[in-house]
């Protein structure tokens, strides 16, 4: 077994040997012996690079055992979606396999908050959870951090896109003197602002996009018109036995690409940010569990979310940011193995080109003309 797994607890090697985790990857490599002596954190490295066991098995090392009773929150980790938040508990719950006593709790929007607060009764010592539902628990004395000594601020950019700021900025200061990891994928003046009022001394790790990129994935654009789009993406699902993961900007135009390969015969369903999170629970674990092709989906899904059979990308719209692009793209090709992208251009957007070949140097551009 490789040398940094071999420093882990034995309960922590095992369970990664279960999950056929051989080896570190370089985010993890950097970050966990730092973390573990219990240095603030500030990490940058892009989507599918293993952010998420970065911080949870400094954590699962730190945390001490509470026994019976009430378990006081000693970790608590703001996430920016309810779906990025379940998708954290379930790699803990990998994790703790092997480890008896730890509890988790999930506190985000979506769920009635008299029904959350009696299943939190008997506490729990990691706590992931959006800002605003945490702070609704602080304001409510629901949450108490007395004991919490970890703070993790996973996907801080989508964060404070969101206008998360002054929710994390309340949850942060009213825990006690605590350790900071924070993990984002990109890097800007807001990052850097709060990683300077809330990091002290912290450990700096920054993995480039090019390591993601440099996997075994295939790109391919289609410059194509609008009325087109839908023959295109039929002929190329209609090729592949694949699990495609499809990107539309909206959620108008997610569902009504959805319905439309529904009523031609594939098997697709869509989740965005507004559909019930019990559906989009069902949809995602259906997905994960091969009953389900073709998940049609808005950026809800672009962050976070491992889903390593996924063969396919498809970016139906062209996002006005690279780094959504990159992160889309980022849901294939992951763990060591090789995939597909396909992103589909409209003729006004053939001034992004240039741009895109500087980003993507092995792409091949089509000029797609359906009949």
């Amino acid at each position: 077994m490789n040398n940094e797994i071999e420093h882990l607890s034995e309960e922590l090697q095992k369970a990664l040997a279960d999950q056929n985790v051989r080896e570190l990857s370089e985010v993890q490599k950097q970050c966990i012996p730092y973390a573990c002596q219990g240095l603030d954190i500030f990490a940058q490295a892009p989507t599918g690079s293993g952010k998420t066991y970065a911080y949870l098995i400094p954590i699962l090392e730190r945390i001490e055992r509470q026994g019976k009773g009430k378990h006081y929150p000693q970790a608590v980790i703001l996430s920016p979606t309810r779906e990025l938040c379940l998708q954290t508990a379930e790699c803990i719950r990998r994790l703790l396999t092997n480890i008896e006593g730890v509890r988790t709790a999930v506190l985000t929007g979506g769920v009635d908050m008299n029904a959350q607060v009696r299943s939190f009764a008997k506490g729990a010592d990691i706590v992931i959870g959006t800002p605003s539902r945490i702070c609704d628990h602080l304001r409510r004395h629901t949450f108490k951090p007395k004991m919490c000594r970890i703070c993790v601020l996973d996907e801080a950019d989508v964060m404070l896109s969101m206008g998360f700021a002054e929710d994390a900025a309340a949850v942060i200061e009213a825990l006690p003197e605590h350790q900071t990891m924070l993990f984002s994928a990109t890097y800007n003046d807001a990052i850097r602002q709060l990683s300077e009022k809330y990091l002290v001394n912290p450990y700096h790790c920054q993995i480039k996009e090019e390591l993601l990129l440099a996997q075994n994935t295939k790109y391919e654009f289609f410059l194509v018109n609008e009325n087109q789009k839908l023959d295109l993406l039929k002929n190329l699902l209609s090729s592949t036995p694949s699990q495609v993961l499809l990107f539309c900007n909206t959620r108008r135009t997610s569902d009504f690409v959805s319905a439309h390969l529904q009523e031609h015969g594939f098997d697709s369903q869509t989740i965005h940010s507004e559909m019930d999170p019990k559906k989009r629970k069902w949809i995602m674990q259906q997905f994960r569990e091969h009953q389900l092709q073709i998940l049609t989906a808005t950026d809800v899904a672009s962050r976070g979310l491992d889903v390593p059979a996924v063969g396919i990308v498809i970016c139906y719209d062209m996002p006005d940011s690279l780094d959504d692009l990159i992160h889309r793209f980022g849901r294939t090709a992951r763990a060591g193995r090789s995939g597909t992208a396909y992103l589909f251009l409209r003729p006004e957007q053939k001034t992004r080109i240039p741009e895109l070949q500087k980003q993507f140097p092995d792409i091949n551009v089509t000029k797609k003309h359906i009949r």
